[in-house]
């Protein structure tokens, strides 16, 4: 997990992938630019499964299930 200042980023990492989530569209943009300079890798985009929970993405909202 990132602080800066109000805002805050959390990365989670599980074998072979990467999810992260941040309060500022700034602080992932930063993130997502230096993890993918430092490893090979692809952005897939918003999440929609991760260790077989569904995830839906909304304006402001996140469900899980």
């Amino acid at each position: 997990m990132k602080k800066k200042k109000e805002d805050f980023l959390m990365d989670y990492l599980y074998v072979d992938d990467l999810i992260y989530a941040g309060t500022s569209k700034n602080i992932v943009a930063e993130f997502k630019n230096v993890i993918m300079k430092e490893f090979k890798m692809s952005d897939l985009g918003l999440t929609r499964y991760f260790l077989g929970i569904q995830v839906k993405q909304y304006l402001g909202k996140i469900f899980i299930s």
